[in-house]
């Protein structure tokens, strides 16, 4: 009997132990996230990393504010409007490291092989972009090439019968540091369309806009 008493006993002490240990680390670990949760902002990693990232758009959105630098000589015409940010055709506009120019405007009706749809019509523009920085810039016409009306319509570029004329003098592409490009970009709109403007964002996720009227 006193054998099995004393076995009784160890394990009773046995238990107590394990209990404590248990008791004891969920304590620490208790008092180790309490003091996580009390560190201060400032002194957490992902803070400074927002931090940076803030500085680093604060500092790149300095130079994405439009602005006429020039003017191509062929296109005479009235004053750029610059307070609302709008220019006009011929106007050379720096966005950041690029330079824009709608060289010219022309509007078509189609072919014989290809037509718009009906109630459309195309608009092509010769564009040139000159790359001012020294690193290379990707363009993409789709993501960063607009035309919209005073209805608020915004239409994406199309496949017109200028741009299958010209396949090799699109826009879409690297421009090298230090470079330009001169391409045609269409796009189809309403016949019917009145205060056109060409739109160009600086990038796909943002980056400045510029705004020319096109005519009409």
């Amino acid at each position: 009997m006193r054998h099995y008493s004393n076995i009784g006993q160890d394990k009773y002490l046995f238990d107590k132990k394990v209990e404590f240990h248990i008791i004891t680390t969920i304590k620490k670990t208790m008092e180790i996230t309490e003091h996580k949760t009390k560190k201060k902002i400032y002194k957490r990693w992902w803070f400074w990393v927002l931090a940076i990232i803030i500085i680093i758009i604060i500092i790149a959105s300095n130079g994405n504010n439009p602005k006429k630098i020039g003017q191509n000589t062929e296109n005479n015409g009235a004053p750029a409007t610059t307070e609302d940010q709008t220019f006009k055709v011929g106007d050379q506009v720096k966005l950041g490291s690029s330079i824009v120019t709608v060289n010219k405007v022309e509007f078509s009706q189609g072919g014989q092989y290809t037509k718009p749809a009906a109630g459309n019509e195309w608009v092509n523009l010769n564009i040139t972009i000159e790359n001012t920085g020294s690193s290379q810039q990707y363009i993409t016409t789709l993501g960063q090439m607009f035309v919209r009306d005073g209805d608020k319509n915004s239409y994406q570029v199309s496949v017109t019968d200028k741009t299958l004329e010209n396949p090799s003098f699109g826009l879409d592409g690297q421009i090298i540091a230090k470079s330009k490009r001169t391409g045609w970009v269409g796009f189809e709109i309403l016949k019917a369309a009145k205060n056109l403007q060409f739109q160009y964002n600086g990038s796909m996720f943002g980056g400045g806009t510029v705004l020319i009227d096109i005519g009409r």
